[in-house]
């Protein structure tokens, strides 16, 4: 179990520096925040009760885009930088294995960003009380679990995009690449792909506000933050099978947000298995 030492190392480095200390600053200022405009300000929503699915459902956007963009800062430098520096060789000369490396960064990374948003959440259970807003023990963990889910998954893709390079300039290229593709673009790749399967014709309905193709929808719902929020509104209302095709339901987007940690950080390791450091 080498790749715990690892992880180990990489927690306890970030322990003394200050993005851990950062992050937990920002994303508690982030979770008061939209947890107090919930509680206090009810012209932010529609709800007629304030409750625990509510405010889960009102935060898990911002969540969402907080752990992307949180995650390429803590990732991009943790394979490629060690590579690019000389200090992969002093690691890898201790009893460690190139896979050790790559999984224990995914495990040690991914601690340094759950630790802020476990104590943002935690936190926020003061507004909750303080609100008046209808508490459910069993949302809050199921949310909290989901989340933590949602934390290792981008954490392992931003750490296969720095494992598949020795350039921290590569790195960060392309994990801010893929960040503005699937948190800012992603949008144009389902309606351009109903427009090519179309003939290249504008589809009917298409800015009417018409229901989508279910194989059109499944793209929309193909990025990590949308299978995390699809997976968030499953766990909160107790129903993860939904009402279209299995391949929309709310448990198949765990399945794709595990697709999403796994296959980019196999590719990594692979590319950094072959590489001559």
């Amino acid at each position: 179990m080498t790749w715990a030492v690892v992880a180990r190392k990489d927690f306890n480095d970030a322990r003394r520096s200050r993005s851990l200390w950062g992050l937990s600053a920002a994303f508690l200022v982030l979770a008061l925040l939209f947890a107090g405009l919930y509680a206090f300000v009810p012209e932010v929503t529609a709800d007629e009760e304030m409750s625990t699915v509510g405010l889960m459902t009102f935060l898990a956007a911002p969540i969402a885009l907080f752990v992307a963009v949180a995650s390429l800062v803590v990732a991009y430098k943790s394979v490629a930088g060690e590579a690019e520096s000389g200090s992969g060789k002093l690691l890898l000369g201790l009893p460690h294995t190139r896979r050790d490396v790559v999984l224990g960064k995914v495990v040690g990374r991914s601690l340094v960003l759950a630790v802020p948003v476990l104590v943002g959440l935690v936190a926020m259970l003061a507004i909750v009380f303080v609100g008046e807003v209808t508490f459910s023990a069993a949302d809050y963990v199921l949310f909290g679990l989901v989340t933590m889910l949602f934390v290792l998954v981008y954490m392992a893709f931003f750490v296969g995009i720095s494992a598949s390079t020795t350039s921290t300039a590569r790195a960060a290229t392309l994990s801010v690449l893929a960040l503005v593709i699937l948190e800012f673009a992603w949008d144009v790749v389902p309606i351009g792909a109903w427009f090519v399967a179309n003939g290249f014709v504008v589809p009917p309905g298409l800015f009417s506000g018409a229901a989508m193709p279910d194989w059109v929808a499944f793209l929309a719902n193909m990025p990590p933050s949308s299978a995390y929020l699809n997976s968030v509104g499953g766990v909160l209302t107790g129903s993860m099978s939904g009402a279209g095709p299995w391949y929309l339901s709310q448990w198949f987007s765990l399945v794709v947000l595990a697709v999403w940690g796994i296959v980019p950080l196999v590719v990594g390791y692979l590319r950094y298995n072959r590489a001559d450091l």
